[in-house]
């Protein structure tokens, strides 16, 4: 028994004496969303899995859903394809980089800013370190909810040569009794207790058993808390505050090992000083030395379930970021009435690639509550499936073990970026599991719609959409009813349809309206009935009432110029309906900074018609450059007469596509040229000498000899 494992054996032995723990199982409080986006509308009415994960780009989101509908019969032991979903201001421009999520009892999503990948972001909702952003559970919209202390270490930018926004907050959750979300701080260690307006009520310091405000500490110095006093993971329990203490990780071996505390709270929610009391002293893993634990779960049977994440932290500048391999799912159960304790459960979770004891989880679990057979515990892992030569099936994100335990191969696993082909090696983050039992499966799904303008002086406007039939009857005959907006449907809300729309098959459908306040909200309901009216179901869907007193934009396309600059070039059909003729459009970039936009003309702002009549159509085609891939750019168009005498203007989005050239991306590739030479050796060389984790090919968590052999066959083989 070394020196460590001898410390252990004590704190076990001093918790059997002194730590009592809290049985009685937990409950599900976590409202599945109802986001109103066509995509999420194609999800079942199942459960759903919120996922954080770090990215380099705004192609994927930071934060996306998962459609867990299908459990029962998704394969095991291999990707398993789900719907996904996220917002266009999910992502890293908007949003920055984000660990820790929750869901509350309404289905709005709490994420909360991280530091904690190889690369640190601030998104420019806030634009500041240390922020809990707010996802509404039916727009979708990320808004700021609280903003906690965080001061940026002044030695890690210099050690680095980066202005990084160290250290970001750890994780939280929300408490339905209490309707208060807990997020833990790493910048001072303290947990701050957040109503459900955002106004932050109290924190608990660990370091010093106090209560106080949510004003930064006194002397408190810049960066992160020191080890032993960084709290982590927590989670609401039977009366309790659980959380996670970081004393130790990969790089930085301790005396002391991590552990679980936890602390009462009361009918307020509010922290009671002198009531902490320790949990769990979490095991080695090796070495004499474990991971610290980023999130803590419990089951429906009071079980408590902790998930370590690999770190490093640099002895000398105090950075942290993250490293593969060296982390665990561990469950704990608690054993007896009276002087009960936390004892490791006899179930086994193996995170990851391994048949048994991987140690590949990243940091974030939780208890799904389905009941069988889809009581499951979903855990983030690092590497779910790898190819050990680097180029695909590759699978990291999200593992569903069964609550028994098991591995990868009694598993349903979710890649989180849907993305196979290369590794997403300590770039996953964490998870939170809505209830079941929330939503029903729609009769009917509306999806892919497009809102314009009738090209008259009727008034009008026209809804085109996409219905799939999901009754179980065929359907002969819609009825439409608005229920609010104040619009109606012209000229009658019955519809018989040409032919039968059988189950299961989808028909597009054109719904005209009139009236209503341009900007509000129209809700309609549309009944699905068979051929005798015997038989009928019906769902609720709303849009918003366009303007029609300007312009409109329609049949969007896009093309990638292929030249290696990203630009593409942006074409759309536009329609006047300012009631003059329009001789001119100048266009106007909004975000993001750096993009520009050229007509081709001898004024690149400039559009010239011919001129475009009222109610007159006109094709439009302007190269847009300087945006990354997944990035919205979002510009002005404005219309103007021949004297530029009158003028009004419409705001345009667009999505930039990825226009990188084929082929460039490939784990040898190591500057991203497009291009194999020396140039990538030597960055290789550079990356292995640090011990950068991009250049562990075999993913085995080591440097050596074999990286190199990999690395050079690969090389050889050329890009794909």
């Amino acid at each position: 028994m070394n020196r460590k494992e001898l410390l252990v054996s004590g704190a076990m032995l001093l918790l059997a004496s002194t730590a009592v723990c809290d049985v009685g199982p937990a409950e599900c409080d976590g409202e599945r969303p109802s986001f109103e986006a066509d995509e999420y509308q194609l999800f079942g009415g199942g459960q759903i899995a919120v996922g954080t994960q770090w990215r380099s780009n705004d192609a994927e989101g930071v934060l996306n859903v998962y459609d867990l509908t299908g459990q029962t019969t998704a394969p095991l032991g291999v990707d398993w394809p789900t719907n996904i979903y996220f917002h266009p201001e999910w992502v890293r421009s908007s949003m920055g980089q984000v660990f820790g999520v929750a869901l509350d009892d309404q289905g709005n999503i709490f994420a909360a800013h991280t530091s904690i990948y190889l690369s640190d972001n601030i998104g420019s909702i806030g634009g500041q370190p240390g922020q809990v952003y707010k996802i509404d559970a039916v727009t979708g919209a990320p808004t700021v909810f609280a903003t906690l202390p965080n001061a940026s270490d002044p030695v890690i930018a210099a050690a680095h040569g980066v202005a990084e926004s160290y250290p970001g907050l750890g994780n939280l959750c929300f408490d339905v009794g209490k309707q208060a979300v807990y997020v833990s701080n790493f910048e001072d260690g303290r947990i701050y207790r957040i109503d459900a307006s955002g106004t932050c009520l109290s924190t608990w310091d660990h370091a010093t058993g106090t209560v106080s405000d949510c004003t930064p500490e006194v002397g408190d110095d810049v960066g992160a808390a020191r080890l032993g006093e960084r709290v982590w993971a927590v989670q609401t329990f039977n009366g309790r505050v659980y959380y996670s203490v970081w004393f130790e990780d990969s790089t930085t071996a301790s005396a002391a090992s991590n552990e679980i505390w936890s602390v009462a709270y009361d009918g307020a929610g509010e922290f009671i000083a002198g009531t902490e009391q320790l949990e769990i002293s979490v095991p080695v893993l090796s070495n004499d030395w474990s991971n610290p634990v980023a999130d803590i779960a419990f089951g429906p049977a009071g079980q408590m379930m902790i998930a370590e994440r690999s770190m490093r932290t640099d002895p000398v500048s105090g950075r942290f970021d993250s490293s593969p391999h060296q982390s665990r799912a561990l469950e704990y159960i608690c054993e007896g009435q009276q002087g009960a304790v936390w004892l490791p459960s006899p179930n086994a979770f193996s995170v990851g690639s391994g048949a048994s004891s991987s140690t590949d989880s990243a940091g974030g679990c939780d208890y799904s509550y389905a009941g069988a057979p889809d009581d499951r515990v979903w855990v983030t892992s690092d590497a779910m499936i790898v190819n050990s030569q680097g180029v695909g099936p590759n699978v990291y994100g999200i593992q569903g073990l069964p609550q028994a335990g098991g591995n990868v191969a009694n598993s349903i696993l979710i890649d989180m970026d849907a993305e196979i082909l290369f590794q997403d090696k300590t770039g996953i983050g964490s998870v939170e599991i809505s209830c079941p039992g929330f939503v029903e499966d729609p009769c009917a799904t509306i999806a892919n719609g497009e809102i314009l303008c009738e090209l008259d002086d009727s008034g009008n406007y026209t809804f085109t959409f996409d219905l799939t039939n999901n009754s179980g009857q065929d359907v002969y005959h819609l009825i439409v009813l608005p229920v609010s907006g104040g619009a109606n449907v012209v000229p009658s809300g019955l519809m018989s349809l040409p032919s039968p729309l059988l189950d299961g098959d989808t028909t597009q459908v054109t719904l005209t309206f009139n009236g209503g306040v341009p900007g509000d909200e129209l809700c309609f309901i549309i009944s699905l009935n068979t051929a005798d009216f015997e038989e009928c179901c019906a769902v609720e869907h709303c849009i918003e009432i366009p303007e029609c007193d300007c312009a409109q934009i329609h049949d969007e396309r896009v093309e990638c110029l292929g030249d290696g600059t990203g630009c593409f070039v942006y074409t759309f059909d536009i329609d006047n309906l300012t009631g003059i003729d329009i001789y001119y459009s100048y266009f106007s970039v909004i975000s993001p900074a750096g993009a520009t936009i050229d007509t081709g003309n001898v004024d690149p702002s400039r559009w010239d018609y011919a001129p475009l009549p009222n109610f007159g159509t006109d094709t439009v085609s302007v190269t847009i450059c300087g945006a990354a891939p997944g990035e919205e750019v979002c510009f002005l168009v404005t219309m103007h007469d021949a004297t530029l005498d009158e003028c009004c203007s419409i705001e345009v989005c667009v999505t930039v596509p990825d226009c990188e050239p084929q082929g460039i991306e490939c784990p040898v590739d190591c500057n991203g040229d497009g291009d194999l030479n020396f140039l990538d050796i030597s960055t290789f060389l550079s990356e292995f000498a640090s011990e950068d984790p991009r250049v562990d090919m075999n993913s085995d968590g080591h440097f050596n000899f074999v990286d190199i052999s990999l690395f050079l066959t690969l090389f050889a083989q050329g890009c794909p």
